[in-house]
């Protein structure tokens, strides 16, 4: 069975981006296309680069098929000069051979982040 966990696949992908390990992101991502091939490092860049993650909490993890889990995030991270407080979801697939998705209890399965969502900010409290 295999023991890795949605959650300690975020904290993996996370931890390389505040090292600013861009290549090693893409290597974690879903390979695409036809045939497959792996995300280009460049894409990875130019997406997270922008953003200097500062630090960050996983919130919660829910189990939503035999194959996938979604993982809350507490972000902290500087873009343009700003200090930027957001939760991302990030949505897990655990990906076997071929990249096709597998039920989680196959041990030669990975779990990969296929798409990650911005959340809406919790609304504020009142006095």
């Amino acid at each position: 069975m295999n023991t890795h966990t949605p959650q300690q696949a975020v904290t993996e992908f996370l931890t390389l981006w505040q090292a600013g390990a861009y290549n090693e992101m893409a290597r974690l991502l879903p390979k695409q296309g036809t045939p497959l091939k792996k995300q280009p490092v460049g894409k990875v860049r130019q997406t997270y680069r922008v953003r200097t993650l500062q630090t960050f909490v996983v919130l919660a993890a829910a189990d939503t098929d035999p194959a996938a889990a979604n993982v809350d995030v507490q972000l902290v991270y500087a873009e343009a000069g700003e200090l930027h407080f957001k939760r991302w979801r990030f949505r897990m697939v655990h990906f076997g051979k071929g990249e096709q998705p597998v039920p989680r209890n196959r041990a030669q399965g990975r779990w990969k982040p296929q798409a990650t969502y911005l959340l809406p900010d919790p609304p504020a409290l009142r006095a």
